[in-house]
């Protein structure tokens, strides 16, 4: 049933601040330099040095112990939850031995290499030989590395043309694997403790032995997991012991009592079951961290619906007199800290995600299983001291549906105005949760469902594998560019089938069959290989940690998550760029098969020299006044959903027996600049490798012309939610709604709107056009103004100047 709501408690925090503690640490991390620490791989080169000649699930529980029983470790004084990657306040570690030698930059001697788009490191040269020696001894022989021969076996150079072309993404250096992006299992480790998980790993490995149980690897397993969930618990203790240490010598007496309180907690937690918020919140970090040192290129730290499994403990502390304010600081440290944890971005990633902040997720309110909303006081605590950080991490999401309450609603839209980066962002429980059903997944798991990254469903109890194996998404758009040039791609590569000569075609729907061709060809060859990825990988990777913590299944099976099995692994994919190519049919359709006014071979000439000279104006002038999707005309938005149907039923075709077939998810990132570099000019008046659309239902930037409602009618008329379980849509609004109480009801009717007529996401940056202008020519006053980019928000200043004009140049409404 739904929760009883105390609106006096709801009152008292909207009257919260941040507090000293919060404030000091907001300061500190603004004077933070962008750091790398080259700590992890001193000791992950160690390790594997020792054990060599043991067995690969052993070898990477004991090189996780020796990493977490040496790195450098440090409490700063604004600490409220302890326990980070590195000493400084903002700082990240490497990856070599999970992504293969995955930094260029290393190799130059000048002591500095570029970690994101905008963000370069100074390394000294001892720290840059320790990042060498680890990319010299994992490299060759590394997950990334051994697949790509065996994909270089099947089909050459193919796979590598694909990626640089742009026509699918991540590469492998990016090493998501199962589960890796997404959470653990809160309630579990929350409720028994890592020592409850070692005792149950022990019971299992007597009971198999005494069972006569043959499969060593199955020992192994939990052998391994007690390595791993030992060496937390330890980690956490050193902790303990700092916390005291510095304690002796704090003459401040708060600050003594605060510090003993540290040490106190990190000896309790995570090894037994938490008890208050502080011990939840502590278990939750040291149980992050090291999920974090065990693949720090992924190193997302997802909430999931924290709002109800933390629920308990909040009441509980406000019960026993903990003061509001003493939960609200807590609360705030550990969104803070992980929402500034840094990575080191590898191949496709920094293009398609263009920041340096991994993305973490919480999903606030939504049904639970008795079918009613469970939005609750907790819920708005996090979105009030998300408002109060301004952040542009975490991605939050609110979980809507017809009973989600007024009060949730106006509090979600209030932190957007404060934020104004389209925070939060509202999917649909009443999509997503009846399409994982029709999926075959019981209700009482789909409805507990969470995001992962910042859009994509995801489900607790399965291991997730969007992006595993290299499987993410594919490009549409790069698709239509294969059919103009008979299969030849951006970079003059025949990477896709012969499908003739377009200016031999005569008709439009022979133009549509080719790119459908094209379309299979591509997608089933990317899942092929995905498949053959998925056997390989877990023959030179193992993450003992992520797989005890990631999922329960993985306690019963006795099985890596790199493993995979196929009652516990879901697949999914996003086909994207489906509206560029819908507009591209509609002007084709228009100007050369209907109307004549181009021939087919004078519309790719002119798309081939990017527009040029004054005829090429005059034909980009004609494409762009051809009807656009977004501007409720039918005859665009029929060639949408034409495009989305066709496209789905391509991708479920594909047979990934014995695991389940690949579910479908439009979402957003900053990909849409990344997959504009492998497509040429475009038949909707895109020019050559400018970033195609944003998000996955927006139109494209300019061209909604009829208001914000012609949108909502547009978006509504594609059916993509019978297709694809989520599917994002950007909007910009003046930041003139900041005026008036009113305007925060309009937009909480006009969110209800869509989202009851069948939307199953949407999101809104709340900026004025001159602003961001602004922003681009003086950056260095607009140090803290986020932006929605795709499905993620980002600090403007650091995002690349396309996707800048991108963010610009989107239509501007009003209500």
């Amino acid at each position: 049933m739904a929760k009883a709501i105390d609106f006096d408690l709801l009152r008292k925090i909207d009257a919260l601040d941040l507090s000293e503690r919060n404030k000091a640490w907001r300061s500190a991390m603004k004077a933070a330099g962008w750091k790398v620490s080259a700590d992890r791989e001193r000791w992950t080169v160690k390790s594997w040095r020792e054990t060599e000649g043991e067995d690969l699930q052993i070898r990477r529980a004991k090189l996780l112990k020796c990493v977490l029983d040496n790195i450098e470790i440090k409490i700063h004084p604004f600490d409220e939850i302890v326990g980070r990657p590195t000493p400084w306040v903002i700082g990240c570690q490497t990856a070599f031995d999970v992504c293969g030698d995955y930094i260029p930059g290393i190799w130059d001697d000048s002591g500095s290499f570029d970690a994101t788009l905008d963000a370069s490191v100074q390394m000294s040269r001892e720290d840059l030989e320790i990042l060498r020696e680890a990319a010299r001894l994992f490299g060759p022989v590394s997950m990334p590395a051994m697949t790509y021969k065996a994909w270089e076996a099947l089909v050459g150079s193919w796979a590598k043309d694909a990626e640089d072309a742009k026509l699918k993404d991540p590469s492998l250096d990016s090493a998501i694997t199962g589960q890796s992006t997404s959470l653990l299992s809160w309630r579990k480790i929350l409720r028994v403790g890592l020592s409850g998980y070692i005792r149950e790993c022990r019971e299992r490995i007597d009971a198999y032995i005494a069972a006569g149980g043959t499969d060593i690897d199955k020992i192994y397993f939990w052998q391994s997991a007690v390595i791993v969930l030992q060496a937390v618990i330890d980690h956490a203790r050193r902790y303990a012991d700092l916390a005291e240490a510095m304690a002796a010598e704090e003459k401040d007496a708060a600050q003594k009592a605060h510090l003993l309180k540290i040490a106190e907690t990190c000896r309790y937690v995570p090894a037994n079951p938490a008890r208050t918020m502080r011990e939840a919140l502590q278990s939750m970090q040291f149980c992050n961290l090291a999920k974090m040192l065990e693949n720090p290129i992924q190193n997302n730290c997802h909430w999931g619906r924290a709002d109800q499994y933390l629920y308990e403990y909040f009441r509980s502390d406000l019960e026993r007199g903990v003061p509001l304010e003493e939960i609200a600081s807590m609360l705030a440290d550990l969104i803070g800290r992980w929402g500034t944890q840094t990575f080191v971005a590898a191949g496709t990633q920094r293009l398609s995600h263009q920041i340096n902040f991994g993305i973490n997720n919480v999903m606030l309110g939504g049904l639970g299983p008795d079918g009613e909303d469970q939005s609750n006081e907790l819920s708005y605590l996090f979105l009030h001291l998300v408002s109060l950080l301004h952040l542009s991490s975490p991605t939050v999401g609110l979980r809507w549906n017809k009973k989600t309450p007024e009060w949730m609603m106006e509090k979600a839209i209030r932190t957007n105005l404060a934020t104004k980066g389209g925070i939060p962002l509202f999917e649909n429980d009443e999509v997503i949760i009846p399409s994982f059903v029709r999926d075959g997944i019981p209700f009482e798991e789909a409805v507990e469902w969470v995001g992962l990254g910042c859009v994509y469903p995801t489900i607790p109890s399965r291991a997730e594998h969007y992006g595993a194996e290299g499987v993410a998404a594919f490009n549409l758009a790069g698709l239509l560019h294969l059919t103009l040039h008979n299969g030849v791609d951006i970079n003059g590569r025949q990477t896709g089938l012969k499908t003739g000569d377009p200016r031999e075609f005569k008709s439009f729907e022979e133009l549509y069959e080719a790119f459908l061709r094209q379309h299979k060809f591509l997608c089933h060859r990317i899942f092929w290989l995905g498949g053959v990825a998925r056997d390989m990988g877990h023959k030179y990777l193992r993450l003992p940690l992520l797989s005890i913590l990631g999922i329960e299944a993985s306690m019963e099976l006795g099985q890596d998550l790199m493993k995979p099995h196929p009652d516990y692994a879901m697949f999914g994919i996003s086909d994207r760029a489906i509206i560029d190519v819908a507009d591209s049919f509609t002007a084709i359709k228009k100007l050369v098969f209907d109307e004549k006014v181009l021939t087919m071979g004078e519309l790719l000439d002119i798309l081939d020299s990017n527009f040029a000279g004054e005829r090429g104006e005059e034909v980009r002038m004609m494409c762009l006044r051809a009807p656009k999707y977004g501007n409720d005309i039918p005859e665009a938005d029929a060639m949408v959903r034409r495009v989305s149907e066709d496209s789905a039923a391509i991708i479920r075709s594909y047979d990934n027996a014995p695991f389940r077939n690949f579910m479908i998810s439009r979402e957003g990132l900053a990909w849409h600049y990344y997959g504009g570099l492998g497509v040429g000019a475009l038949p909707n008046g895109r020019k050559a490798l400018e970033p195609l659309n944003d998000g996955s239902l927006s139109p494209m930037r300019g061209m909604d012309k009829n208001g914000p409602t012609a949108v909502l009618r547009s978006a509504l008329s594609t059916g993509f939610n019978q297709v694809a379980y989520v599917a994002v849509l950007n909007q910009k609004f003046s930041s003139s709604l900041l005026a008036s109480e009113d305007s925060v009801k309009k937009l909480v009717a006009y969110t209800n709107a869509y989202m009851s007529g069948g939307g199953s996401h949407i999101q809104y940056n709340i900026l004025d056009t001159e602003t961001l202008k602004d922003a681009k020519a003086h950056p260095e006053a607009y140090g803290d103004l986020i932006v929605r980019i795709g499905g993620f928000s980002a600090y403007f200043v650091q995002l690349s100047p396309e996707i800048q004009d991108d963010v610009i140049y989107r239509s501007e409404f009003n209500l």
